[in-house]
């Protein structure tokens, strides 16, 4: 069911009326249908009254034996007949109701009878053929060849028996005429001129609903902390509430995320010009084991101010997003750490392109190659790419033949400040935010970062952009 029901608010809006209007119409017509049956049924038996009546009333002027009225079904045409008994046995429907009604127009008309039964029967008994009223002259209609006659439509007999005062019963049968083919059309005419009136103006009323509440939604799928686009408000006020809402929240997280760059600009400046200072201090330090701990010490504490504040401006990046060579981009990283002595490899498969913040990029790629190095003795990239129902993706592969990480301490790795144990520990260097900082950058693109052991040894770091 949930596979055919619309995900849209319209479409489920209109479903859902249409489900409840088909169900309220077909509630209906039934209701119609049926009193358009008991309408046919009451006529067929007020008609099948007032002919026993009037033969009633000849018999009681001029004598049963004046009447021409046979046992054997001979009687006129339209006439009723008489019986030592009544003509409706015990397994045909009676009709109470009609019983009722029947009795109750007799007492009413001066008719003296004895008893009075009603029953509804599909086919008439043999002996009654000639004694049916309601049926009418045949209608004629004009065709292709000229005029030509239509028995009426008939959808059952109603047979009334009523015993005259000597016992004997006089009975009747009277058609139950057929539904006529214009009121189904006026009913499915009614249906169809009701579905227009309401489904048109809930179309309408839906789209005026939801083209708002589609560009919120694309504006809340798209946002970007601190934007200043904002959204138009339109609608009805509901839906202009919840703009302006969204629009106001964008505008307070602006100006706390400002408000933050200023800190973090005074916290830099603060920090940095101290450790300037040391850095020259250390200088004159005359013991050279000393002086390069010491300058190695503050270069660390550097590098993770550094990570710390790029980690904290991330989604901030004034640099705009372009059309990058993904492979000459890794070459040129792959060519720095060559520079310094590192053993990174990269076979060039041919122009790849994505578009990202190249400055960005860069950094992610540098932490995840420098951590191959560190914990390992080479790193060795590849490219790869695959589609999905998103569209293309871009996976940059990086393995190392290091040591690895346990599985269950995976997970934890990209925790800010967090090294698994054995070889990656603080002997080796690092603010522990590298994995941290290249996985909030390729989010922030709209992609992700993988780790993993490799079956042969080391670990695989995999950076799966867009393209």
């Amino acid at each position: 069911m949930k596979r055919f029901f619309p995900k849209s608010l319209v479409g489920q809006l209109l479903t859902l009326v249409s489900i409840t209007l088909l169900i309220a119409q077909a509630i209906n017509i039934a209701l119609l249908y049926r009193g358009a049956q008991n309408q046919k049924l009451a006529e067929a038996s007020v008609s099948a009254v007032f002919r026993l009546a009037g033969e009633i009333e000849r018999i009681n002027d001029r004598g049963i034996d004046q009447l021409r009225l046979r046992r054997d079904g001979s009687a006129r045409r339209n006439h009723p007949i008489l019986s030592a008994n009544s003509i409706i046995g015990a397994g045909q429907k009676r009709l109470p109701d009609a019983e009722e009604r029947a009795r109750y127009a007799f007492d009413n008309m001066g008719a003296s009878l004895q008893a009075v039964e009603v029953a509804r029967v599909d086919r008439l008994p043999a002996n009654m053929t000639n004694s049916v009223i309601g049926m009418g002259d045949p209608r004629r209609r004009f065709g292709s060849a000229g005029y030509r006659s239509e028995p009426a439509r008939v959808d059952g007999y109603l047979i009334m028996s009523a015993q005259i005062a000597d016992g004997q019963w006089l009975n009747i049968a009277s058609a139950i005429r057929g539904q006529s083919p214009v009121l189904i059309r006026s009913l499915l005419f009614q249906t169809v001129v009701i579905y227009l009136i309401l489904l048109i103006p809930l179309i309408w009323l839906g789209r005026y609903i939801s083209r708002p509440l589609k560009k919120l939604t694309k504006a809340a799928e798209d946002f970007r902390p601190g934007s200043s686009e904002l959204i138009e408000e339109s609608g009805p006020p509901d839906t202009r509430q919840l703009t302006a809402a969204f629009n106001e929240m964008n505008a307070r997280v602006g100006a706390m995320l400002d408000e933050k760059d200023v800190m973090l600009g005074a916290i830099g400046h603060d920090l940095r010009t101290p450790l300037a200072a040391l850095r020259v201090r250390v200088e004159s330090v005359e013991d050279d084991d000393e002086r390069e701990r010491m300058v190695a010490g503050i270069d660390d504490m550097d590098r993770t101010l550094d990570d710390i504040l790029s980690l904290a401006r991330l989604g901030r990046s004034r640099e705009t997003a372009e059309q990058t060579d993904i492979s000459a981009l890794i070459e040129t990283v792959t060519d720095e750490f060559n520079d310094i002595g590192a053993d990174v490899s990269f076979a060039r498969t041919g122009r790849i392109t994505a578009n990202i913040r190249a400055t960005l990029i860069r950094r992610a790629l540098r932490n995840l190659i420098g951590n191959a190095v560190k914990y390992g003795t080479q790193a060795v990239i590849s490219v790869d790419k695959y589609g999905d129902k998103d569209g293309d993706k871009l996976v940059i592969h990086i393995d190392d033949n290091g040591p690895g990480i346990p599985e269950d301490q995976i997970a934890s790795m990209f925790d800010p400040f967090v090294r698994a144990e054995q070889s990656r520990n603080r002997e080796t260097g690092g603010s522990g935010l590298g994995l941290t900082l290249a996985r909030a950058i390729v989010r922030d693109h709209g992609g992700d970062v993988v780790l993993q052991n490799r079956a042969e040894g080391g670990l695989r770091a995999s950076l799966i952009l867009n393209q």
